[in-house]
């Protein structure tokens, strides 16, 4: 399909700059008004030979054909534009949580967020684990930070307290 339009580009390139060098070489007066005619007639041959010469059934399979790889290009990127915004959000909640931590005086944390797709199609924080060296007081504080600011209850919070209470 490409290579149709190219040549018939190139065709016309070629018919118009035939068309230039003869005007510009024939004499004034009658024979460029002749040659500037048949310069005319030579451009729109050349222009409409490839559209009588067309294929329109190759051209219709082209056309599904390309349907369908678009379809297909944008089933993936579909697919991994969600993959990196479930990583983006994964990463930023951690990073928020870390942070809260920080704040309550929680040095020692690590923490994982797992998302998942909510109705929307967009995803969720939905399970987080922690392994962290606090005390009952601060596992309280953040348990409750994670609920309501993230939405993620008590029993999807996986704690693993390091060397503390």
């Amino acid at each position: 399909m490409i290579g149709l339009f190219r040549s018939w580009i190139l065709g016309l390139t070629a018919a118009s700059i035939i068309a230039a060098v003869l005007i510009s070489i024939s004499p004034a007066g009658k024979p460029r008004k002749i040659t500037t005619f048949a310069a005319a007639f030579m451009l729109v041959v050349a222009m409409v030979k490839p559209i009588l010469s067309f294929d329109f059934s190759t051209f219709q399979s082209s056309v599904l054909k390309y349907g369908v790889m678009a379809e297909d290009y944008s089933s993936l990127l579909k697919e991994e534009n969600y993959r990196l915004m479930r990583v983006i959000i994964e990463e930023r909640s951690s990073a928020y949580i870390s942070d809260k931590a920080k704040n309550i005086g929680i040095e020692d944390i690590a923490v994982t967020v797992l998302t998942q797709k909510g109705d929307d199609g967009y995803p969720y924080p939905q399970e987080v684990s922690i392994e962290a060296r606090c005390t009952q007081a601060q596992k309280t504080a953040l348990t409750d930070y994670i609920e309501s600011e993230f939405g993620v209850p008590k029993s999807k919070q996986h704690w693993s307290v390091r060397n503390g209470n």
